[in-house]
């Protein structure tokens, strides 16, 4: 597959021979073109494929078929695949600088939409429904596109774009209600890698795991995991972690005799003094009273 790297929205105006309305924003219609390539843009993309049948956007038999919304960061890899003519299906592909949200808005709170780092196969599988809201944010943006330049463009194009992504961050809710089973298996994986972590003795040799372990040992993006988790156990990764290391010190302090400083020192908190204190502090005894009491 050819890897083709656009630097500005004018370059990919031009490669996909669309006019450029704005040199910091541009909605291209994709229909009828049959492209096969890697894009590398040096800029914000979402793209909309009518395609629904896309096995690198992670399709599943129990997701939504009208259309996949995928997102991406400056220069990640978007994997477009268009057949060309005779597909009734269409697509298209918004772009934008960063220079457009910047001194604006959305870009105070532009982090809080984590999908921009998802990998491609998490990408958000659409309903009927869905897939009109999506088009009718587009065609909100496309007629301010087409409205001339002036002080008002960059706010209102900007909190067009920032109402897609709101209808998006929504959708990707329910999108984790809907794979609930698929992610309660994640869930369960990511227990036995964390026993395995702490049993082993990794985490006396290199601290606490972070999103990005878990994310490569499972083969997610570390900010889908991160989401994944909030949604599911409604705790970070941090939290979640700690939760397990001081669950498996309280099994070793009652099934063990092991000392109260090797256990912790094996499941990989700083010090034996702090493990004390954190200890009296969530269950209200020392961990000597604890085992004692127990």
């Amino acid at each position: 597959m050819q890897i083709v790297k656009l630097d500005t929205i004018t370059e990919c105006n031009e490669y996909f021979s669309e006019e450029t309305l704005h040199p910091l924003v541009s909605l291209i219609d994709l229909s009828g073109h049959d492209k096969h390539i890697l894009l590398k843009p040096g800029f914000y993309a979402v793209l909309l494929n009518g395609m629904s049948c896309c096995q690198y956007c992670g399709w599943k038999d129990y997701d939504f078929s009208e259309g996949i919304l995928t997102f991406v960061s400056p220069y990640q890899s978007l994997n477009i695949d268009l057949p060309g003519g005779g597909c009734d299906k269409k697509s298209f592909l918004l772009c934008f600088s960063p220079d457009l949200i910047r001194n604006t808005v959305l870009n105070a709170h532009f982090d809080d939409y984590t999908f921009f780092r998802y990998r491609q196969n998490e990408a958000l599988h659409l309903s009927c429904c869905e897939k009109e809201i999506i088009k009718t944010c587009m065609d909100g943006i496309s007629k301010e596109l087409h409205w001339y330049v002036d002080e008002y463009s960059q706010a209102l194009l900007a909190s067009r774009i920032d109402l897609l992504l709101i209808c998006a961050a929504r959708f990707y809710k329910r999108q984790f209600i809907t794979r609930h089973n698929e992610n309660e298996e994640i869930l369960f994986r990511t227990n036995q890698l964390l026993d395995n972590y702490f049993f082993s003795g990794i985490a006396l040799q290199k601290g606490l795991p972070s999103a990005d372990y878990f994310a490569r040992m499972l083969g997610l993006s570390p900010a889908y995991f991160e989401d994944l988790l909030r949604y599911e156990a409604g705790k970070n990764t941090k939290e979640y972690v700690q939760g397990r290391q001081f669950d498996i010190a309280c099994e070793q302090l009652l099934r063990t005799d092991k000392s109260i400083a090797d256990i912790a020192k094996n499941l990989g908190y700083s010090s034996y003094r702090n493990f004390c204190i954190l200890f009296k502090r969530l269950v209200g005894y020392s961990p000597n009273s604890y085992r004692t009491l127990n």
